[in-house]
């Protein structure tokens, strides 16, 4: 059966408009859970993830809460991408657990399954390094994640350094032409926008005082692509 809709000619007839939500800037992802296969999962670690929505890069920062604000558990910077739809990979390009200058981070496996769970949360499972046993292992981590519509990463020329600010968050990473590897992670409650704090870092930051100076305000306006000039360094704006 055929039907025939009459439309009305003295009425202006629009298509439909879909509204689409806007691909947000960069996540904070924060870890809630780690397990090591077939034990119960714990969380030890202050562990916040910086990174891009648009090229994927990252920055990752784990301190042992328990030993004290100190004690970093692992820091590494580099690109994410999906292999397949449920899979992350995670390319090191620079990852305090390599040693000194002498082990390439590239070489570092890192590739989990991803399965979504409610309230931007998810379950990554993979295979990897138990540091307490230095045995390949089995492991689950639950993170939680939150949009932000403004961020920045750098690297500087030699990549050495790693720096991103995303939302309330800064984190900054790097090894001293010593070999050492120092970090922190940078907290702005939001009551004052200078009102910086680091709830984690290394002592070695301190030694340099471009390794604890925060991003500018105005860092936001740099270029993606373009080379900058700060903080007694040459700068890469990755995002």
């Amino acid at each position: 059966m055929s039907v025939n809709i009459l439309r009305n000619p003295s009425i202006v007839y629009k298509p439909a408009v879909v509204l689409v939500s806007p691909m947000p800037a960069a996540f904070i992802s924060f870890r809630e859970s780690i397990r090591w296969l077939p034990e119960e999962p714990f969380e030890p670690t202050q562990t916040i993830v910086l990174t891009s929505a648009k090229s994927g890069v990252f920055l990752d920062v784990r301190f042992n809460k328990e030993a004290g604000a100190s004690d970093l558990d692992w820091a590494f910077a580099g690109y994410r991408s999906s292999p397949t739809p449920t899979s992350t990979k995670f390319t090191h390009h620079i990852d305090s657990r390599t040693l000194a200058l002498t082990q390439d981070p590239l070489q570092v496996v890192d590739v989990g399954t991803n399965t979504p769970l409610p309230g931007m949360r998810t379950l990554e499972a993979g295979e990897m390094v138990n540091p307490a046993t230095g045995i390949m292992t089995q492991y689950e981590e639950i993170w939680r994640d939150e949009e932000c519509d403004q961020a920045v990463f750098l690297r500087n020329v030699a990549g050495s350094v790693w720096r991103a600010w995303v939302g309330r968050w800064q984190l900054a990473l790097g090894r001293t032409p010593r070999g050492e590897f120092w970090a922190w992670q940078g907290f702005n409650d939001g009551s004052e926008q200078e009102a910086w704090t680091r709830p984690f870092s290394t002592h070695l930051v301190g030694s340099d005082n471009s390794e604890q100076t925060y991003l500018p305000r105005d860092c936001h306006l740099w270029e993606k692509g373009s080379t900058m000039d700060w903080a007694g360094d040459r700068w890469f704006v990755l995002d």
